[in-house]
Formats: C-alpha cells, sequence, structure tokens
C-alpha cells in the first residue's frame, strides 16, 4: 500500500457521515432485536397493564371525592335549613 492510500484511509475514519451512517445501521439492527425481543413485550404489557389499573384507581378516587363532596354540600344545606325540594318549587314558580 502507498502512503497516499494510508492517507486516503485516515480520512475515511475521520469522515463524520461515514461514522453517523455507520451508527445508524447498528442502531438499526440493535433497536430490531429489542423490539422483537419477548423480555421487551413483557415489559411493554406490564407497563401498559399498570397504567390502566392506575387510571382505574384515580376513576374511582375521583368518584369517591365527588360523592364526598356532594355528601357534605347536602349536609351544608340541611343545616342551614335549605331543602333542594323548596329550591325547586321557587324556580317553577
Amino acid at each position: 500500500m502507498s502512503v497516499k492510500g494510508g492517507l486516503y484511509m485516515l480520512k475515511v475514519f475521520k469522515n463524520e457521515k461515514l461514522w453517523c451512517a455507520v451508527a445508524g445501521a447498528a442502531a438499526v439492527i440493535v433497536g430490531k432485536k429489542i423490539l422483537k425481543a419477548d423480555k421487551t413485550r413483557s415489559l411493554a404489557v406490564t407497563g401498559l397493564a399498570k397504567g390502566m389499573k392506575l387510571q382505574k384507581d384515580a376513576k374511582a378516587a375521583f368518584q369517591n371525592m365527588k360523592d364526598e363532596a356532594s355528601d357534605i354540600c347536602y349536609d351544608a344545606k340541611t343545616e342551614a335549613g335549605i331543602h333542594e325540594d323548596a329550591a325547586a318549587e321557587e324556580v317553577t314558580e
């Protein structure tokens, strides 16, 4: 190999675009292996199930808060002597 050929090879290894292409190809290969792995699917399903359970629990907690707030409101109206039946009659008159 001549000196010119050796210098050209060094320039090729310093080429950033070449290394970006090599890294991209390696990422595709590794990514494909990771996505096809059974463990990845298992982790994804587990994560999704936990997210769905969290959403269900949050909805239940929110409903409990609404129910408690409604009860407190009713108790406050009762103590104040305000009845919903009387308010409904005033609206219809």
